[in-house]
């Protein structure tokens, strides 16, 4: 996303606007107050959401490198990488309609460069070849631009590349995710754990590490017999004898059909394999009927994923009216970044992690995976931060201004020009260190907006737009 100015005349707009940086901001009577006192330092105020770099702890880094056994490390990492670049180009599989528009459309193609009128100056032979070779001509052009969908299959030897390929960068995700919601709601204490399509355990990672005295069960659903048995593996430090030291781990290959309730609940990188939005609603609605607190949906961070998570986030608040979204939206409607069609940018947002070092391979200490999440929560809302702004971009901060993209209560994106002098020393010092991710301890007015009083002016000159790209 870009920050960038459009340069308009009167000759292309008959009525101009100036749009001007004064936006009413209401900041949180307690941060001002800590602002003023010295208690509280900017960079610490209560819409800041740690952590910004996530390192794998030792016992699981030096773990992960003990499963490896015998497998060469080169191609251990050489198809982690591959692995790597196909989930992120992933899609998820066409529906009908997708296919039905498409082969329209590729029909309207072939008839122009093969018209069925050809078929009256044919013998019989030679138009049944002709509609063969037709035929062939759409299915080969329908088989180029559908998305080849098929599930990823985890053997012995997969669940260890993807234990060692993506371990760091899943375990990152989590932690940022769940730590957010242990922040949030600081009276959560979950006393059960539900990881659908739970993979080599990340989930379960984070959420003994933030719950570890309240949790009595963990419960991992996945399909891979294989990356269940990784999962129990990594919880006995990679020796098979050794005993767990977590308490009540259970592992399923499928949903257990009791009627179980948990107090989290979480889909992490699973949506893309499930076959069909059919499955992906059917699923949603058995966790959600499972979910008795919290419910967290993550995916990739490409527009994509940011898709099927809020597609995920919208079905479940309409099954139920007394669910809403705690993060990252601050509002229950329609994501505006899904609202227009035209936008192909994703709602998504960055962590740092460093990655797990195998060998001597020169590896960067930090790298940044996008993640696009959800977490909503089943019951009254409780939550009086909740409709504070998410900066949505990077801050851009300038000579005593900070521009702020965001998200709003309203569900619009919005962006804020902050300065001290306009909105007051506690929101500019708030608003220029907050990054990408955060949210602002404040409320914020509409624009204002002020007709150009001369506007004949406006041939010769040009009007700044700022505008969130």
């Amino acid at each position: 996303m870009q920050f960038s100015l459009n340069y308009t005349t009167r000759s292309l707009v008959p009525r101009l606007h100036r749009f001007t940086s004064k936006i009413a901001v209401d900041v949180e009577p307690a941060v001002i107050s800590g602002l003023e006192q010295a208690t509280l330092k900017p960079r610490k105020h209560p819409g800041v959401v740690r952590p910004n770099h996530v390192e794998l702890p030792k016992h699981l880094s030096d773990t992960l490198k003990r499963i490896v056994g015998d497998h060469p490390i080169k191609k251990l990492i050489h198809d982690g990488q591959q692995l790597n670049a196909y989930i992120k180009s992933r899609h998820p599989p066409p529906t009908q309609e997708e296919i039905e528009n498409k082969k329209r459309s590729i029909i309207e193609e072939v008839n122009s460069k093969m018209p069925l009128d050809r078929l009256a100056a044919l013998d019989e032979d030679e138009a049944e070849r002709w509609k063969r070779k037709r035929e062939q001509e759409i299915n080969k052009r329908l088989g180029q631009r559908i998305y080849a969908w098929k599930r990823i299959e985890y053997g012995p030897y997969e669940s260890i590349v993807y234990a060692i390929a993506r371990g760091a960068q899943e375990y990152a995700v989590m932690k940022r995710v769940l730590t957010e919601l242990a922040q949030r709601d600081e009276q959560f204490r979950p006393r059960s754990f539900f990881d659908f399509g739970s993979g080599i355990g990340t989930g379960m990672w984070v959420a003994s590490e933030l719950w570890r005295d309240h949790i009595y069960e963990y419960y991992n659903v996945d399909r891979s017999r294989e990356m269940n048995e990784i999962s129990e593996l990594i919880l006995q430090d990679g020796h098979e004898n050794k005993q767990i030291s977590l308490r009540n781990v259970f592992y399923r290959q499928f949903l257990p059909a009791i009627e179980t309730n948990y107090d989290l609940v979480i889909i992490s990188h699973t949506l893309f394999e499930l076959v069909d939005k059919e499955q992906r609603e059917d699923v949603l609605r058995n966790l959600w009927r499972k979910c008795d607190g919290y419910m967290v949906i993550v995916e990739e961070g490409t527009r994509k994923g940011s898709e099927l998570v809020n597609e995920a986030r919208t079905f479940l608040l309409q099954q139920d009216q007394e669910g809403h979204t705690v993060a990252p939206c601050p509002h229950d409607v329609v994501c505006p970044r899904l609202r227009d069609l035209a936008d192909r940018t994703p709602c998504n947002f960055p962590v740092s992690f460093a990655p797990l070092r195998l060998g001597s391979d020169s590896l960067a200490d930090r790298h940044t995976s996008l993640y696009s999440y959800a977490i909503l929560k089943k019951g009254p809302q409780s939550d009086s931060s909740r409709s504070w702004p998410r900066i949505v971009r990077p801050t851009l901060v300038r000579s005593k201004h900070a521009i702020c993209r965001v998200c709003t209560e309203e569900g619009n994106l919005q962006e804020v020009i902050f300065t001290k002098s306009k909105h007051g020393k506690s929101a500019y010092s708030c608003a220029k260190v907050s990054r990408w991710g955060d949210r602002l301890p404040m409320s914020l007015g509409q624009p204002q907006v002020k007709p150009n009083p001369n506007p004949s002016s406006a041939e010769s000159s040009t009007v700044e737009q700022p505008v969130l790209a």
